[in-house]
Parts: C-alpha cells; sequence; structure tokens
C-alpha cells in the first residue's frame, strides 16, 4: 500500500500529520489529486476501448512550497507516479510511454497553490493498464513478479544499466542483457552478449528467437513472462 493510500484511509497518523504540517499549506495529497484532475481533462478517446492518457506530467510550485517538498522530492515523485498510475488502472486509460512527474518552482504561482500541466510523449515502455491487461491495447505485455509492462516501442533493452529501458536489479544481469524487436508483428528475443546468458522456456538462446504467447524468458536471477496481443499483427 502506498503513503497516499494510508493518508485517504487514515490509517498511519504519525505520516498524515508529517503531511499535514499546517492549515493552509500545501500537502502531497492536494498535488495527487490535482494530478489526477489533469489526467482526467487531458484524455483522448481512441476508440470504444481505448481512451489515452497523458504521461509526463509538471507540477509548478511557489518557492516556498518547493523549498519544503524538496528534501524528499524524490519519494514525493515517486508516490505521484504510483497515484497516477493506479488511477488509470482503474478508469481503463492506457499510457504510450512511461509514467513521469516533475515538480518545477515557478514563483508566479501563489504559495499554497500549484499549477500542472501534461503531455503524452511516446517510450519503449509503459505501464501495463486494465485496458492493456483486457486486449484493448495492441502491444505485447511483459510480466516481471508483480509488474507488467507495456512494449510499445519497436525496440525494448533490457539490463541492469540506467539507460536501459526496463532497468533490472539483478547482479546476475548484464547492463545491456537483452532485447526484445517487433519484426512483422512477431516479437522476437535477442541475447546482447550477455554474461549469463538469455533463457527461453527453459533454453538458452544463442540466435534471435520468436515469442510465443506465455513464453517465460530467464535472465539472472529474473523470470519474466510474455503476454502477446490477441492479433500480433496489429502490434507495433
Amino acid at each position: 500500500m502506498g503513503i497516499f493510500d494510508r493518508i485517504e484511509r487514515g490509517l498511519d497518523r504519525g505520516v498524515t500529520s508529517i503531511f499535514s504540517p499546517g492549515r493552509g499549506q500545501l500537502k502531497p495529497l492536494d498535488l495527487a489529486q490535482g494530478l489526477k484532475r489533469e489526467c482526467d481533462d487531458q484524455i483522448q478517446v481512441m476508440d470504444r476501448t481505448r481512451t489515452l492518457a497523458p504521461n509526463v506530467y509538471t507540477v509548478y510550485l511557489h518557492s516556498e512550497d518547493y523549498d519544503r517538498f524538496a528534501s524528499w522530492e524524490d519519494t514525493l515523485i515517486d508516490e505521484l507516479e504510483h497515484v497516477l498510475t493506479t488511477h488509470a488502472d482503474k478508469q481503463r486509460y492506457m499510457f504510450v510511454g512511461a509514467v513521469s512527474v516533475s515538480l518545477e518552482r515557478d514563483d508566479e504561482v501563489r504559495a499554497g497553490r500549484f499549477e500542472t500541466e501534461s503531455h503524452t510523449e511516446r517510450g519503449s515502455v509503459a505501464p501495463a493498464t486494465g485496458a492493456a491487461r483486457t486486449g484493448a491495447d495492441p502491444h505485447p505485455i511483459l510480466e516481471i513478479d508483480d509488474q507488467q509492462y507495456l512494449l510499445t516501442g519497436a525496440v525494448t533493452v533490457i539490463g541492469r544499466g540506467g539507460d536501459s529501458d526496463i532497468i533490472l536489479e539483478d547482479t546476475g544481469v548484464s547492463r545491456h542483457h537483452l532485447e526484445l524487436r517487433h519484426e512483422h508483428g512477431t516479437l522476437v528475443a535477442t541475447d546482447l552478449g550477455s554474461t549469463n546468458g538469455t533463457f527461453v522456456d527453459g533454453d538458452r538462446i544463442r540466435t534471435p528467437v520468436a515469442l510465443q504467447n506465455g513464453s517465460q524468458l530467464t535472465v539472472g536471477r529474473t523470470r519474466m513472462t510474455v503476454q502477446l496481443p490477441a492479433d500480433p499483427a496489429t502490434a507495433l
């Protein structure tokens, strides 16, 4: 359960008191609610089953409020991104890139207030929301532990390096370990010369391999499951 979930349910008075330092001051929960409104206001209905939500958000704050949040900005941003992803999942919105939130200092905004801005930025990976999991989105899904990733780009690089599209915190994984590529409606896995190799359904691959729905990928200690769309020919 995220920090904002605990606040909304009133289950953690200690956390609530930190987030509510005084009457009239801007609270992180206010930012969360504002970002959800921004998301709802900027959706684009693509068709009966697909509603696109922006995935890049900026929050503009007066210096007074910005400085209060600065010491734990990374934690706050992580929570805000989680709030947006969860909200989109509940509303059955889809993304075409990773969700990101940034805080910006802007003294034209009054203290105790904030302004939001958002746009859509296509990436190689996006959170797999409910719309994608029910087949409303024509892209493959990669499931890793309890997280699901929508593969929206033509090429997805998986590895331990910070510039990988999907970053794995696994010492048995190379910096650039595995590539997943869309080729003529097929998802193809290629090992990128990794130290410990890539395994598909238990077999180490030496050459590019076309994946099937339900294929199991293993890199280091990490296992991944591939879910292909109902009609792979419609995937990017």
